[in-house]
């Protein structure tokens, strides 16, 4: 077998073009090679592209921007920046964000990765890296993966995960690897509580059990309880612990 060709190298000194995204198809193998390099549980390929040998900084930067194509680019970041943040230097990765496309993509990754791994010295870092970043303008997180106006689109803004939605983006993905802990969860804000809520409503009568199944561990029993007690929209019967919940107004 012939050796790989060697890797190509951008100038020294000169800027990985972050800007230029999405990736071709044909460039993602050499994403996933890369991160591989750098520490995360990924396979690619050494094969050309245009950003010749990024520093790691660079390319937890360019994985954000492309993990918006490609949906496992998120899962594969945020485990990297949950367990090897500290392999990073934040001054270069604030100033590689910099001259991303959609900076606030990393944001979204940041998120879930204090999420998956809460520290104090983490939350700095994200705070000190992200100081410049402002939200999208309220966009799906990824880009081609349902139809426009669809009802699983409408689904993702109406009940979009909070840590898409504190950076301007909508998603329900929750890209939480199960080596990250199996019970790990992104998080529902009361709007989207209550949106998933009438919409489990308008099927009919309904128990708290049907309703912590339907939220799937992204809130707290108790934080169900009061929703369910807070709920304009509701109407209850029964006793507590067999009581029954429906739409006001309905049958």
């Amino acid at each position: 077998m012939s050796p790989a060709p060697p890797v190509p190298r951008r100038p020294a000194g000169g800027p990985a073009a972050l800007a230029r995204v999405p990736l071709a198809e044909r460039e993602l193998p050499r994403l996933y090679h890369e991160l591989s390099r750098l520490g995360a549980r990924a396979e690619g390929r050494p094969v050309a592209w245009r950003h010749g040998n990024p520093a790691p900084e660079e390319l937890a930067v360019l994985a954000s921007q492309a993990a918006r194509q490609e949906p496992r680019l998120l899962w594969v970041l945020v485990e990297l920046l949950a367990t090897g943040w500290d392999r990073l230097d934040p001054l270069k990765l604030r100033r590689a964000l910099a001259g991303a496309r959609w900076p606030a993509a990393l944001g979204v990754a940041f998120e879930f990765a204090r999420r998956a791994r809460p520290s104090v010295e983490l939350d700095d870092v994200a705070a000190f890296v992200l100081a410049r970043v402002g939200p999208a303008r309220g966009e799906r997180f990824f880009l081609g993966t349902r139809a426009f106006g669809g009802a699983l689109a409408r689904r993702d803004v109406e009940e979009s995960l909070a840590e898409y939605a504190r950076w301007g983006y909508f998603s329900r993905e929750e890209p939480l690897a199960k080596e990250l802990g199996a019970a790990l969860h992104g998080t529902l804000a009361r709007r989207e509580r209550m949106n998933l809520l009438r919409r489990l409503a308008a099927r009919g009568p309904f128990t708290i059990r049907d309703y912590l199944a339907a939220l799937q561990g992204r809130a707290s029993r108790r934080q169900a309880s009061r929703d369910l007690a807070t709920a304009p929209f509701l109407g209850r019967g029964g006793a507590t612990r067999a009581a029954r919940y429906r739409l006001l107004g309905g049958p």
